[in-house]
């Protein structure tokens, strides 16, 4: 019976994820441990470290005939290969998922965002092909939680990212109900000068000492 390739997941012990994609490399196998770069605070200062993305999990591609699985599972580390009851092969639709999380071989790096009027939104890096799958945002740790289902798990996968804080734009203030630049009115009882006039006039037949 010939086999079609697939995309199938070895589980192997924690820590050997790249040793045993390596070995499998070098049987002519295409394996895929996706690792990403974060940042952690250690005495003050962030600094880059560097994680497995789904620790204890290493996806492989091949057309699994008896002797093929026969070898991945006599590899040194490898526990089982997923299935329920058989190994089952991972849909297109997940490992494209996968696909976007190793990065075309490359280690997942850090994104960044900014915080406008209260929501984030991813403005650069390897995240943003990914941000309709983010669950939460964690500002304060540098961490995005993007939710990756893998045969019937879903895997919740923290990757980094820088927020930014953005300022909103100042309200303009109201203007007045009245206008400011018209004329007081004078109070009741007040008559105005004669224009020209702005001495008191004396009554009619006063005549001063001279």
């Amino acid at each position: 019976m010939k086999h079609k390739p697939a995309w199938y997941v070895a589980q192997v012990l924690t820590g050997t994820e790249q040793d045993t994609a390596d070995a499998l490399i070098r049987a002519g196998i295409r394996a895929l441990a996706p690792a990403e770069v974060i940042h952690e605070r250690r005495h003050g200062k962030w600094r880059p470290v560097r994680k497995i993305v789904f620790p204890g999990y290493v996806f492989f591609h091949t057309a699994l005939a008896d002797r093929v699985y026969h070898h991945i599972k006599r590899l040194p580390h490898v526990i089982r290969i997923l299935g329920a009851n058989s190994p089952e092969s991972v849909p297109d639709e997940q490992m494209e998922l996968v696909g976007l999380l190793s990065n075309d071989g490359q280690d997942f790096g850090m994104s960044e965002a900014e915080k406008i009027d209260g929501k984030i939104v991813v403005t650069s890096g390897p995240l943003l092909k990914l941000e309709s799958r983010i669950e939460k945002f964690n500002a304060r740790a540098r961490r995005a939680t993007i939710a990756v289902p893998v045969l019937g798990n879903t895997h919740q996968v923290d990757v980094g990212v820088i927020v930014k804080q953005t300022a909103t734009k100042a309200a303009e203030p109201e203007k007045p109900f009245f206008d400011d630049s018209s004329p007081t009115p004078a109070p009741k009882g007040t008559r105005k000068a004669a224009r020209g006039d702005s001495s008191p006039r004396g009554e009619p037949g006063d005549i001063s000492d001279s």
